[in-house]
């Protein structure tokens, strides 16, 4: 549990700097412990706080069939931009369109690995064992 939870907290991070490397409006304030940092909060302010907004706006993400959750992680962002130093945002049309990619490249990085977890796990159970 811890594994994956670690796991998914790097992917996480490497999504961000993906996305703060690929739109001019996200920039990252240092290197890959602050990108770990600004992935970390983004995960416990995302949990506490987006959870509490998700319950709260319920009815607006029915509404919009899920789409009003990328509004609540732009807000997520903003939120840490306001308080870290390490992520500056320029404007909520920036967090808006991070919110979209990192999402997104989140679910392909996971998607990815769990491929390659597959494929050694095969790979592993179809080696037969050696004679001694």
């Amino acid at each position: 549990m811890i594994k994956n939870l670690l796991v998914s907290w790097v992917v996480l991070a490497v999504a961000i700097g993906l996305v703060a490397g690929l739109l001019p409006g996200l920039h990252i304030n240092g290197g890959a412990l602050t990108l770990l940092w600004v992935a970390a909060l983004y995960a416990v302010v995302n949990v506490t706080l987006g959870t509490i907004l998700a319950i709260l706006t319920a009815p607006i993400v029915l509404v919009t069939l899920g789409l009003f959750t990328i509004v609540i992680n732009a807000a997520m962002f903003s939120l840490i931009d306001y308080f870290s130093d390490s992520l500056d945002i320029d404007g909520f049309g920036w967090a808006l369109l991070a919110a979209v990619c990192v999402t997104l490249l989140t679910i392909a990085l996971t998607v990815v690995l769990r491929l390659v977890r597959r494929r050694g796990a095969k790979s592993r159970a179809r080696q037969e064992p050696r004679a001694a």
